[in-house]
């Protein structure tokens, strides 16, 4: 099923938190027939992938890069009986998590038909790719356990008992090929990293952990939106590579709703703003504080019920980011600044 989505461009003003105002971002309100959340930027398809109210993957075609008035192409799969908490894409794939069901299904990210289905141990309701060994992680509905699956066989391995409060997530590493990913929450942050089938606790940090989102080039390097502050926070490995410290913090004024990066920045929103920052994945950080592109305000962009509607997710393209609103069918698109 095609849809066909009206782009209205707006412009909506930037600048950095305690600095005189920046460039001008542009920004355009794709309108489509039906509320998405937790959106997923596909290299492979160039495209967005995102859930739907009704059980259905929604596949977004973004238009071209100009800020002119433009429509937006929309693919929407049939619904399937059963569906989780978020989408992964790889090669020619989307992966859904079906924890009723107990597995994965398998969806072509051309035409949304399922490919085939999958198994990821008990009850898979979250998903992460641990880019660098190529496994898909399974986090089970209870919380209890992650699952990786190899893709490079579709094997399963041996899980990892982790026993995680119910608002946990998982977050897999970019780099290397041991298995190595983050398990976040209120509870805390606990690094886990190895070989199949001896995956061990490399430390935990008790920060009460929101979203968060690993570095593309320093696979050590966490940011974390720290639950019930305003605060954002850069992790990194203690000495001898053991343990989690912090290296970096900012206050944004209000709570950091979700998180997204690329090679250089990092792009963090609130229910108002978006904040975006430099990785310094090399240079590390002075006197811990994050260095600060700019600060645009979305909110100027919306009309209507959009206006006042909370975020749903937040994913990272080549040259935009784009943000979804809750219960609205509509999908903010704002242009990456190019200082």
């Amino acid at each position: 099923m095609v849809l066909v989505a009206a782009g209205l461009p707006v412009l909506a003003g930037c600048s950095a938190v305690g600095s005189p105002p920046g460039p001008v971002a542009s920004s355009v309100v794709l309108r489509t027939e039906v509320p998405v959340h937790e959106p997923i930027w596909s290299e492979h398809a160039e495209a967005l992938f995102a859930l739907t109210g009704d059980h259905r993957i929604a596949k977004i075609d973004p238009p071209g890069r100009s800020s002119a008035p433009a429509t937006a192409r929309t693919t929407l799969s049939a619904p399937f009986p059963d569906v989780g908490e978020d989408l992964v894409t790889g090669a020619a794939v989307v992966y859904l998590p079906q924890p009723g069901l107990g597995h994965l299904a398998a969806v072509s990210d051309t035409d949304l038909r399922q490919l085939a289905t999958l198994p990821a141990g008990p009850s898979p309701s979250f998903l992460a790719l641990d880019s660098g060994s190529d496994d898909l992680l399974a986090l089970s509905r209870d919380r209890s356990r992650v699952t990786p699956l190899d893709l490079h066989d579709n094997r399963v391995l041996p899980a990892q008992d982790v026993r995680a409060e119910p608002e946990a997530e998982v977050d897999g590493a970019t780099r290397g090929r041991r298995i190595d990913y983050y398990l976040v929450g209120p509870g805390g942050i606990t690094h886990y990293e190895g070989a199949p089938g001896s995956v061990h606790d490399e430390g935990k940090i008790n920060i009460r952990a929101g979203k968060t989102a690993t570095d593309l080039v320093k696979s050590s390097r966490l940011y974390v939106a720290e639950r019930g502050t305003d605060r954002l926070l850069a992790l990194d490995s203690g000495r001898g590579g053991h343990g989690l410290q912090v290296v970096a913090h900012a206050s944004l004024g209000e709570p950091v709703r979700y998180l997204g990066v690329d090679q250089v920045r990092i792009y963090a929103a609130t229910e108002h703003k978006l904040v975006v920052f430099t990785t310094n994945s090399f240079e590390g950080y002075h006197n811990q504080t994050f260095p600060i592109v700019t600060t645009i305000d979305f909110r100027s962009a919306l009309r209507g019920p959009a206006r006042n509607a909370a975020l749903s997710g937040l994913a990272v393209g080549p040259d935009r980011v784009y943000l979804t609103l809750r219960g609205q069918p509509s999908l903010l698109s704002i242009a990456k600044p190019s200082i």
